[in-house]
């Protein structure tokens, strides 16, 4: 039986309408543009907004994560309703919402003691994150059982990868989430970093001197992967993810299908506050992420 929802917490930048349309859930980060303020995403403050201070005023976010509250108030009434819950994170190496979640499981534990409450460090992010959500509803929706999904996100979130390049690591720097990047010497800050995400952790996967060296060398790092992987890509799903640089969609989209030409599906979307606050204006990359059937 399918008595259960599925959420997320809002790094998996899965648009408002989608949402509501697909019958998932999420929990919003909080958006600051003057440092004090703090706002929900996308809730009481739209995309328009907050890349108009990203770019147009060359801002600095800062960002919040959501609270033990927040998810208490978010799960409770799935709880009440008598139904189970699967709840995904961003990866525990980019903000601490798995501990917020947790806590908030922790909690309503014992209010339900029946109760399945399952919430799992994706080991992703925006896009990758993004993928992880739409297949557990997928599955839902094909009738899958709750254990049916917990047991694909565990398989999955090992498979998963993201590879994108920003435009420079000011923004990292400022937001103080520079980490293993900072082999890349500040005084090379003209280059494109390339930068991967597996198994939770970020990792540099290159650097280029150009967009579209970027562009180019972003299709080979992805062709790369699924063949050392032996993967098959006809087994994944893709997305594209910009900040702000929509007219390089299309061209890393044909790039991408020039260097894996067995992909079968690829879309794109606009990457949320939560993760264009750390990486800033310039952000493009490519998402992939094994569909569940891959697994049966």
């Amino acid at each position: 039986m399918t008595d259960y929802e599925i959420f997320s917490d809002g790094a998996c930048d899965l648009p408002l309408d989608q949402v509501e349309k697909l019958g998932a859930h999420t929990i919003p980060f909080y958006v600051s543009l003057n440092q004090k303020d703090y706002h929900k995403e996308l809730v009481d403050l739209s995309s328009e907004a907050f890349y108009e201070d990203l770019v147009e005023k060359n801002g600095f976010p800062k960002t919040s994560l959501p609270s033990v509250q927040d998810y208490i108030d978010a799960f409770k009434p799935v709880l009440e309703a008598g139904k189970n819950l699967i709840c995904l994170t961003i990866t525990h190496t980019l903000s601490g919402s798995i501990q917020s979640a947790a806590n908030a499981a922790m909690i309503l534990s014992e209010q339900f003691p029946h109760a399945k409450i399952y919430a799992m460090d994706s080991f992703h992010a925006t896009g990758s994150q993004q993928l992880m959500l739409l297949e557990a509803l997928r599955m839902k929706q094909a009738g899958k059982t709750f254990d049916q999904v917990v047991k694909y996100l565990e398989q999955a979130k090992n498979d998963g990868r993201i590879f994108f390049m920003i435009q420079s690591l000011t923004h990292l720097q400022k937001g103080g989430r520079i980490g293993k990047l900072a082999s890349l010497s500040t005084s090379i800050l003209k280059i494109k970093p390339l930068i991967a995400l597996s198994g939770g952790e970020i990792s540099v996967a290159g650097i280029a001197h150009t967009r579209k060296g970027g562009i180019k060398k972003l299709a080979e790092i992805t062709a790369d992967h699924f063949q050392k992987t032996k993967e098959n890509p006809q087994d994944y799903r893709f997305l594209i993810g910009t900040t702000n640089t929509w007219d390089e969609v299309p061209v890393l989209e044909e790039a991408i299908c020039n260097a894996v030409p067995d992909i079968q599906e690829i879309s794109s979307f606009q990457i949320g506050a939560t993760i264009a606050s750390h990486t800033g204006p310039g952000t493009l990359g490519v998402c992939c992420m094994k569909r569940f059937e891959a697994y049966e």
